[in-house]
């Protein structure tokens, strides 16, 4: 209970997220909210925050708003890139290692998921700021799709 004590607004926020998933106001759904929110704030505690602070330090809300608009406007681009490609059949798979130069977990997590949601790339290995991508593309230059991430992606979080 010490953790619920000090950590009550974590608590506060996931029981109101909680609510607003399943719109039930019965007992048993608040009794199994409680429950459950009680569970993650304290499990959460030394992975997303300490009794100092969060372990994660905050992105301001207009970079996350450039970041979503770019993402988007990089999917759909690629969408329609590789669509050509497919039907083209000229597409050449590549697994090119791309180095970060950030280091912050939550933006490399957020980088590597931006490349997985992106039509034609991949990610699969993520070791410490070192990324290991899959890209389909007409040309395989190891060089030219490190630094495409990096533009894209990395940049917003510099």
């Amino acid at each position: 209970m010490v953790y619920i004590k000090k950590n009550y607004k974590l608590f506060i926020v996931l029981f109101i997220f909680w609510m607003l998933l399943t719109l039930s106001f019965n007992y048993l759904n608040l009794a199994a909210g409680i429950i459950i929110c009680i569970a993650v704030t304290k499990l959460s505690y030394g992975i997303v925050y300490t009794h100092h602070s969060f372990v994660f330090k905050s992105i301001k809300i207009s970079t996350i708003i450039k970041y979503f608009i770019k993402l988007i406007f990089e999917i759909y681009k690629s969408s329609f890139s590789y669509m050509l490609c497919i039907i083209k059949k000229d597409c050449i798979p590549c697994i090119a290692e791309v180095d970060l130069t950030i280091s912050d977990p939550l933006f490399i997590t957020i980088i590597s998921n931006s490349i997985t949601l992106t039509p034609g790339t991949m990610t699969i290995d993520v070791n410490d700021n070192k990324l290991t991508v899959l890209s389909l593309k007409n040309c395989c230059d190891y060089e030219l799709i490190s630094a495409e991430i990096k533009n894209k992606f990395e940049n917003f979080f510099i």
